[in-house]
């Protein structure tokens, strides 16, 4: 059987010779500027076309029952995109979306890629860290207390969950948050379900700062307000 691929192009990019940069990363030869990530589950990658910076997140098939697992299901690449979408809806920033790709081998999903617009912002990882966080001012505090408020307050209105809200999924941009990495990003229609979700949101947030003591006690108020109550 032949592989085949199925391109899913956003209108401001879909032109004949960005498809065939499509082709060439579906094969493996497009060029890659820099390494992002890479491990058995996803390589990541910024690259270029034509001056804009993109960034390209390949998912890997991790042998042949992974395969048939994730035939029946939608493919984190496609959950990024639909989760950009909705994110960007409710009002949270996401990197735009530039385009997906998916591998097929006759009825089986193989690799899928998720293309997005490259986003120049700083990880909070970083800019929290141990040796940065003495450095921040207290307007630069209040302004990121205050996205922080806001981003707890989108997901909880709009039933929005991230899945995986570690402080590395997280730009700082000059006076807002990116949230990045959609791939266990869900939108929810069960009230349970989303408070479950919600307070994994609220936790993993926290964890982040678990050996910064002065960080969680800063921030652990402004979550814990966020708690989801029954009125959802």
């Amino acid at each position: 059987m032949l592989k085949r691929y199925r391109y899913q192009v956003e209108h401001q990019y879909d032109a004949p010779e960005f498809r065939k940069e499509l082709q060439r990363i579906a094969q493996d030869n497009s060029q890659i500027e820099s390494s992002l990530k890479e491990d058995i589950g996803a390589t990541v990658w910024r690259s270029e076309f034509e001056g804009r910076r993109i960034v390209i997140k390949r998912y890997n098939t991790q042998g042949i029952w992974h395969a048939i697992r994730r035939s029946f299901r939608q493919s984190r690449a496609d959950n990024c995109r639909k989760m950009a979408i909705e994110f960007t809806r409710a009002g949270i920033f996401a990197a735009p979306n530039v385009a997906v790709i998916q591998e097929w081998l006759g009825p089986f999903k193989l690799r899928s890629w998720f293309l997005c617009e490259y986003i120049p912002g700083e990880l909070l990882h970083d800019y929290l860290s141990e040796q940065a966080v003495n450095q921040i001012s207290a307007t630069e505090l209040i302004t990121l207390k205050t996205n922080i408020i806001e981003l707890f307050e989108s997901f909880r209105s709009h039933h929005l969950s991230h899945g995986d809200l570690k402080a590395s999924n997280i730009l700082l941009l000059k006076d807002r948050l990116c949230v990045i990495d959609l791939d266990a990003a869900r939108a929810h229609k069960n009230k349970a379900l989303f408070r479950r979700a919600h307070i994994k949101d609220q936790s993993r947030f926290m964890k982040n700062w678990l050996r910064q003591p002065k960080i969680h006690q800063t921030l652990a108020p402004l979550i814990n307000q966020q708690h989801p109550g029954p009125d959802i």
